[in-house]
């Protein structure tokens, strides 16, 4: 069993050092001398080992300057759980040997320059929780696999250039309580009944897209929904009087669309309108 931890450690070793290699930018040094064979691998910067195993279990590089790129030998870290990466310059494509990952509950790549399409095999991580990979330059469309996904919380791929319609299937992931896809190019229309399965969701940004249609009429079925953003995008006709039965909604941004403006005083609720709709009151207490 001993010999078995240290060849499975030695392995963990191999796929860091493998990062390591393909760092070509180490601004503040934090990586090259304390990653090397001389120190033991748990006591790594970023590093963070099972207590029960002794295997790398959590990789955390967060805003620590570095820029290189992702190599495929990441996918030999079978105990990890969580991988962020966030923060950083990391360029190029995410390997597909990341789907091998089947502990994982973390993905953060946000504030890279990572680009190519989301890799496939993703939907294979049966445990995630959290994908974000905002901020970044990825293209294609949103793998339709990551409706599978039936764990996650929170889904973030704002800021890219993806395209193309969001796939229903995540409309379906009923444990999910953020989703933000702002900020890219997908276009078609939100399924009438996108909340039906989502009793959780407290965050929904979709706002500078090319979405189009109506606003699904059966939003307030998201009443957990504190956040809901669909500005700058071709959403047309009257905004649903079902949002002003959204009492938990602290902020709603509605501008950039070509919408008929109606009033939302219902259950409570106060929504005062600008010229592009972006602020919701607090509710109001009313006499009975």
């Amino acid at each position: 069993m001993v010999h078995c931890r240290v060849c499975c450690l030695a392995t963990d070793q191999s796929a860091l050092l493998a990062l390591k290699a393909r760092i070509t930018s180490d601004t503040f040094n934090p990586l090259a001398n304390n990653w090397s064979t001389t120190t033991p691998v748990c006591n790594w910067i970023g590093v963070t080992c099972s207590a029960r195993h002794r295997r790398v279990a959590a990789l955390d590089l967060s805003n620590m300057g570095l820029t290189g790129t992702v190599p495929p030998h990441i996918g030999n870290l079978s105990f990890l759980v969580w991988l962020n990466i966030s923060y950083n310059d990391f360029r190029g494509e995410l390997p597909m040997e990341l789907g091998r990952l089947r502990r994982l509950k973390g993905i953060d790549v946000m504030y890279n320059k990572i680009d190519g399409q989301i890799p496939s095999g993703l939907d294979s991580l049966s445990k995630l929780q959290h994908l974000r990979l905002g901020r970044n330059n990825f293209t294609g469309q949103i793998p339709q696999e990551i409706g599978n996904l039936q764990n996650l919380k929170s889904l973030n791929m704002e800021s890219n250039q993806l395209t193309g319609p969001i796939p229903p299937a995540i409309f379906n992931i009923s444990s999910l309580q953020r989703i933000a896809l702002s900020l890219n190019g997908l276009s078609g229309d939100l399924p009438v009944d996108m909340c039906n399965r989502l009793p959780k969701l407290e965050l929904l940004l979709l706002s500078g897209n090319e979405l189009h249609g109506r606003i699904p009429s059966g939003l307030d079925k998201c009443s957990q929904l504190q956040w809901l953003s669909l500005s700058y995008n071709k959403f047309r006709g009257p905004i649903p009087s079902v949002v002003g039965n959204l009492t938990m909604l602290k902020q709603l941004a509605l501008g950039g669309n070509i919408l008929e403006v109606l009033k939302l005083l219902e259950c409570g609720t106060s929504i005062i309108y600008k010229d592009d709709i972006n602020y919701v009151a607090p509710p109001i207490n009313r006499k009975p």
